[in-house]
């Protein structure tokens, strides 16, 4: 069937006449009543289009021909309709024809009256687990759909997730899609949009494939659950230079579960030799803890779903679940079992390297040795990592013993005596208490003996003399990248532990900074010309350090 089309000017018309040529030579119009915008993307517009003839109403993508003048962009427009017009499943928008005169293509699809996800977080600012979870299953189905016909979509991201009337997730705009003609073939183009492109199409060295789908998947999980982009700055070069470093990290005023971070970090990684399939995500336990529904009320458009709506999804194991601190007394003695057996010390920063065969967590250690004059006088000499259950212990240079957990509480005991600090984060800001490890509040019993386990785990190993006056310093904050561990001490010092072994330590009172390089080797500058020193290996993990000190500051900010 030969079709063509016929139309008054955009702007002014409210009528949209398609003129369809039929075998016999006659020509039959079908009218189409242009209603409202729904929005707008790429080289095209969206409008409400109602059939006259049927009673349908569509979303009408209207492509104006002059922009098409080029050959590519002509070419990119047919792909995207090639593509399209063969994908037939629930989670997908669906396609129903196309038609164009000399000043428009007009592309027919589904229509999607709950509009985007972006829409919804636009009014909600964020969602809670049990909603990502409904939507985030959907759209990795029609992610399978997609794969399993050699497609890539390669533009995941709130806008393009569309919600029915019936609050069905529909994955839409397949303007960058591309079908690989042999399964193993990557694609080399640059596209996506900033905040939700992969660091491999960045590079562009090996190529993307499914990959990179996987990619925006975590970024719009995490973007549903904190509000935000993980990776989003003010400008598009900080953002991919951002991307490329996988620095983000989670704020500590919004909670969400272990599940979902440890979910989040196993996709958000550079290697996409290491993502999660598809397959994979769905066994992950953030989807496997818990009942959630099919479907969510049309009203959690606007508000979030009543907890006794929430109650009856919500296992035994899902209840369990939501104690961030969980360290009972069967747990501390099986903890206390590891270090016993296990007496290595593990000299690298790799986290997998942190741990044995059995998944035994070890000592992570500090490359300094406190040799310089002009180093710190307080720094971190080891860590441990159990920020997957409880969050993070340390030891001190002074020999105080302490820890950061996972609902951002920190607890700190002295290396003299029983005594110790909790400090816990207010409105009004830090409250700090000081307390005996005889005679302490019922509820800290669970920090307090994960302190005392990692006080055996971590304890000296040698007789050292003890800094009693600044016995009760802490790190105040903590964050880990692909490449480095940061710890923020309230002593003003920032010691950035590298996964090769080198280090640096800035201190704000000396004005100083120290660096251990590869071979142990430490020296210090002034922080003012440390830039200007000459040392390639000092200056470049500088600048990484300030990329991931500017992005702490800013969720500070935030929080």
């Amino acid at each position: 069937m030969n079709i063509k089309s016929d139309t008054k000017a955009l702007d002014t018309s409210q009528v949209v006449i398609e003129k369809i040529t039929l075998p016999s030579g006659d020509i039959r119009e079908k009218v189409y009543n242009k209603g409202k915008f729904l929005g707008k993307g790429g080289f095209a517009r969206v409008y409400e289009l109602l059939c006259e003839e049927t009673g349908e109403v569509f979303a009408g993508k209207f492509v104006p021909k002059n922009l098409l003048s080029k050959g590519r962009a002509r070419h990119k427009l047919m792909s995207e309709i090639k593509i399209h017009r063969t994908l037939h499943n629930k989670n997908i928008v669906q396609f129903h024809h196309y038609f164009e005169n000399d000043e428009f293509v007009y592309i027919l699809l589904e229509l999607c009256p709950n509009q985007s996800l972006s829409d919804m977080l636009r009014r909600r600012k964020r969602l809670l687990e049990i909603e990502a979870q409904c939507y985030l299953a959907q759209v990795l189905l029609g992610l399978k759909y997609l794969h399993s016909h050699r497609i890539i979509h390669r533009d995941i991201k709130l806008g393009n997730i569309f919600l029915s009337d019936k609050m069905e997730v529909k994955i839409g705009d397949l303007g960058l899609a591309a079908k690989l003609e042999y399964e193993g073939e990557r694609k080399r183009t640059i596209c996506g949009t900033p905040n939700y492109i992969a660091p491999e199409i960045l590079e562009g060295k090996q190529g993307h494939s499914y990959e990179c789908d996987i990619w925006s998947f975590g970024v719009l999980m995490y973007t549903l659950l904190i509000g935000r982009p993980p990776f989003e700055t003010k400008d598009v070069k900080t953002t991919y230079r951002r991307i490329k470093m996988n620095l983000y990290m989670f704020p500590d005023n919004i909670d969400i579960s272990k599940e979902a971070k440890a979910l989040i970090t196993s996709i958000l990684v550079l290697d996409f030799t290491k993502r999660p399939t598809i397959d994979q995500i769905f066994q992950n336990s953030f989807f496997t803890k818990n009942l959630y529904p099919r479907l969510m009320p049309l009203s959690t458009l606007v508000v979030p779903p009543s907890a006794n709506y929430i109650k009856q999804f919500l296992t035994a194991q899902g209840e369990n679940e939501k104690d961030p601190i969980r360290a009972s007394s069967q747990e501390s003695q099986k903890s206390r079992e590891i270090c016993q057996s296990d007496k290595k010390r593990n000299h690298s920063r790799d986290p997998e390297k942190g741990k044995t065969q059995n998944s035994k967590v070890t000592p992570f250690l500090s490359s300094y040795k406190g040799t310089e004059n002009d180093g710190p006088d307080i720094w971190v000499t080891k860590w441990l990592d159990y920020s997957a259950r409880y969050g993070v212990g340390y030891m001190l240079s002074n020999k105080s013993i302490g820890a950061i957990f996972n609902d951002c509480t920190r607890i700190i005991l002295s290396p003299v005596g029983d005594v110790f600090q909790y400090i816990s984060c207010t409105s009004e800001g830090e409250n700090v208490s000081t307390y005996n490890l005889s005679t302490f509040p019922q509820d800290l019993h669970k920090k307090v003996m994960l302190l005392l386990l990692f006080k055996r785990q971590l304890g000296p190993e040698e007789t050292q003399k003890i800094d009693v006056k600044s016995s009760f310093h802490n790190v105040k904050k903590w964050s880990s990248t692909a490449h480095a561990v940061i710890f923020r001490l309230t002593s003003k010092v920032i010691q950035v532990c590298f996964r090769d072994n080198t280090e640096l330590l800035l201190s704000s009172e000396k004005k100083c900074v120290t660096f251990v390089n590869k071979v142990k080797e430490t020296c210090s500058y002034p922080l003012t010309s440390a830039m200007d020193c000459g040392n390639k290996q000092l200056t470049k993990r500088l600048k990484y350090s300030k990329e991931v000190l500017t992005t702490m500051l800013k969720v500070q900010k935030i929080n």
